[in-house]
């Protein structure tokens, strides 16, 4: 498969880099030992390291990894492996905040969120939803809105989220499309009455629209006869494809940096070279 990396809007096809590509998550925080020997181990999250080889890589490819590499090519960049990991959302935004534990990429315009010990039988394997209460009709529980999925040319993408409430309300899921301007356009899914304490999969297609870079979804409650109800949010997704394929974990497309390229030139016009990415 081939690997396309560069800015949101600007990702080039690069040939497909060798099958044995190395991708590492380190926990960041310490571990303490107590006098007992118990251990206790700080997770304070992760962040991806991905490490890409290429054989015989031609000279104009190269010059690109490496204007990547000395920032001629202005980031934060972004990377796509077809087949890799379906869901482009980042990991935190795909897992709606971990249950609050990690808020990036997640932001209401309105009210506040708090974990819930709930989750989607249809969505496995379990976490932690979130809660999302003192909304307004209107507002929105937006996700990835600083760095939305891209969008490759030409490709069709689904986003999708399953949610529920502890009253019947009015919601519906939004497609908010970032263009080389900004937001400039969005695509409102249908929308739905829940069913108190049931959950339903929301979900709303990006047809090929030409100048679209990424998508942003949002959670959009439209109305509600009650305004203490609370919505639970679990499970978003940003795929390619025409329809929404079972839920998968995020990370498909991280925000990243070049850290290191190490080249072994092989002979004139070829290049072995090295990429190692930092996730931001």
């Amino acid at each position: 498969m081939p690997l396309y990396l560069g800015p949101l809007g600007r990702m080039r096809q690069l040939r497909a880099p060798r099958p044995d590509v190395e991708i590492d998550h380190p926990r960041q925080g310490g571990t303490h030992v107590a006098l007992s020997g118990a251990r206790t181990v700080d997770y304070l999250g992760s962040r991806g390291e991905y490490e890409f080889s290429w054989t015989w890589l031609d000279d104009a490819e190269r010059d690109y990894l490496e204007a990547l590499r000395d920032r001629h090519v202005r980031g934060p960049l972004r990377f796509v492996l077809p087949g890799w990991r379906t869901n482009r959302l980042s990991r935190q935004a795909a897992s709606v905040g971990y249950g609050g534990r990690d808020l990036h990429g997640v932001t209401p315009t309105a009210g506040t969120t708090a974990p819930a010990d709930a989750w989607p039988d249809d969505a496995p394997p379990a976490g932690d939803a979130l809660a999302w209460s003192g909304w307004a009709p209107g507002s929105a529980l937006r996700l990835d809105r600083d760095h939305p999925a891209p969008v490759l040319p030409g490709e069709v993408v689904t986003a999708s989220v399953y949610v529920q409430a502890t009253h019947a309300i009015t919601v519906r899921i939004t497609a908010d499309l970032r263009t080389a301007t900004g937001y400039t356009a969005a695509i409102n899914g249908t929308a739905t009455t829940l069913e108190p304490h049931a959950w339903s999969r929301l979900a709303v297609t990006v047809p090929t629209t030409a100048g679209v870079l990424g998508c942003s979804p949002a959670i959009v409650p439209t109305a509600t006869p009650n305004p203490n109800a609370v919505v639970t949010v679990a499970a978003a997704q940003v795929e390619p494809g025409a329809a929404p394929s079972a839920w998968s974990l995020g990370g498909g497309a991280p925000v990243v940096a070049v850290d290191t390229m190490p080249i072994t030139a092989a002979r004139r016009g070829f290049s072995h070279p090295t990429l190692t990415l930092l996730e931001l």
